[in-house]
């Protein structure tokens, strides 16, 4: 069931592969972009530190050395790219640097997200006409048996939920593996011993991550069934609500409401 499941979602979303491929360009640019600027910040401190002719002197000597580590190469480009005369148009240069690499990264990742928000909306909106259209082809007996304010909830916020979700699972999958790669590459250039130190809390992050999303998941199908109770006490009351006044029924209406959305409260 949740293959098919998973299989009729993909369908619905591989329909918009242009933005979809168009988000995912955006994200790894964005990630090698988020790179850059914490090296660059790495740099401008490196640089705010040690004496600028000591700078000057280190980078006279991976001239001369002809073969360098990957690190060394690193801090060698990106020297050529900043270093000047003084040290005051050397953090000119450092800064304006750093200010078009953060502005660019930002500038992508909006691309990245309005794209993904295009294939959002798209999906919502297919959803939305396929329910309706489903709902308006089924028997009399299924309306008998479900109450119109769950159908209604189904229809608006658990669709609005599955838009939200569908944005997220994307930056869970294709951004945040990338950029914890890219991470963990600068780590292992600076200090290979101090990388693999900071690796050794990552079986314990990730198992709590696991622990937290289970609990995170229950409590999201408690949460949306609570909310179908709550649009569907609305939708009855305001339905009925000439019945509701004729049988001085309101206060009871009001109670019954106020304590959904207490159950609800204490669930969030």
């Amino acid at each position: 069931m949740q293959e098919s499941l998973y299989k009729r979602m993909f369908k619905l979303v591989i329909k918009h592969w242009p933005f979809l491929l168009l988000s995912t360009l955006a994200a790894l640019v964005y990630v090698a972009l988020n790179s850059a600027s914490i090296w660059l910040t790495a740099s401008l401190i490196n640089n705010i530190l040690i004496d600028f002719q000591q700078l000057l002197a280190d980078h006279s000597q991976m001239v001369e050395q002809g073969t360098l580590t990957l690190n060394e190469k690193l801090k060698f480009w990106t020297n050529g790219l900043i270093l000047r005369d003084t040290p005051q148009e050397t953090l000119k240069v450092l800064c304006l640097t750093i200010m078009v690499v953060f502005l660019t990264k930002n500038v992508f990742l909006y691309l990245k997200n309005i794209s993904m928000t295009v294939v959002q909306y798209h999906l919502i909106t297919e959803m939305r006409n396929r329910l309706y259209e489903h709902f308006n082809s089924l028997s009399l007996s299924y309306f008998n048996q479900n109450k119109s304010g769950e159908l209604t909830s189904i229809m608006i916020n658990d669709v609005s939920n599955l838009r939200r979700a569908l944005g997220t699972s994307f930056h869970q999958i294709i951004v945040e593996p990338i950029n914890l790669l890219a991470f963990i590459f600068l780590l292992f250039i600076i200090s290979w011993k101090l990388a693999l130190l900071s690796l050794i809390i990552l079986p314990i992050a990730g198992f709590t991550i696991l622990v937290i999303g289970r609990s995170i998941r229950r409590k999201s199908k408690r949460t949306a069934a609570m909310i179908a109770g709550i649009t569907n006490i609305i939708t009855e009351t305001l339905s009925s609500i000439r019945v509701v006044k004729a049988f001085a029924m309101e206060e009871y209406e009001v109670q019954r409401f106020f304590k959904e959305t207490r159950q609800y409260f204490q669930l969030i």
